[in-house]
């Protein structure tokens, strides 16, 4: 029984650092049908292109994620939304451990890194 709970911890463990990119919307704008392109990645606003914002969308993972994998997922999310471009607004990465107490094996940790991003999703329309 220690051991199925040992092996249960491994399993819980390798999933929160395996698992793939997320990414969430939250629409602050009119939609568009999804846009086919390559999302452009700014870092900051277009000051000669006449745009219009259709929302926010966020990703985040965990240690095995680089941060290309954040902003595939949040062009992703954002294409499928009619963007056509991201602009930057936040970047996260924070460290987390986790610690359980096994009888057999004594205290038994992990510790991982959360990264996160956070964009504005708009529509270009030039």
């Amino acid at each position: 029984m220690k051991k199925i709970g040992l092996i249960y911890l491994i399993a819980i463990t390798i999933m929160i650092l395996v698992g793939c990119a997320t990414s969430k919307f939250i629409q602050t704008g009119e939609l568009y049908p999804p846009y086919k392109g390559l999302v452009k990645v700014l870092t900051e606003v277009p000051k000669d292109k006449q745009y219009v914002e259709v929302g926010w969308v966020a990703s985040s993972g965990g240690t095995v994620h680089e941060w290309t994998d954040l902003i595939d997922a949040l062009q992703k999310k954002a294409a499928s939304k009619g963007a056509n471009a991201i602009i930057l607004n936040q970047v996260d990465k924070s460290n987390s451990s986790m610690v359980a107490y096994n009888q057999q094996f004594g205290l038994i940790g992990s510790s991982g890194t959360q990264k996160s991003l956070v964009a504005i999703a708009i529509r270009i329309t030039e």
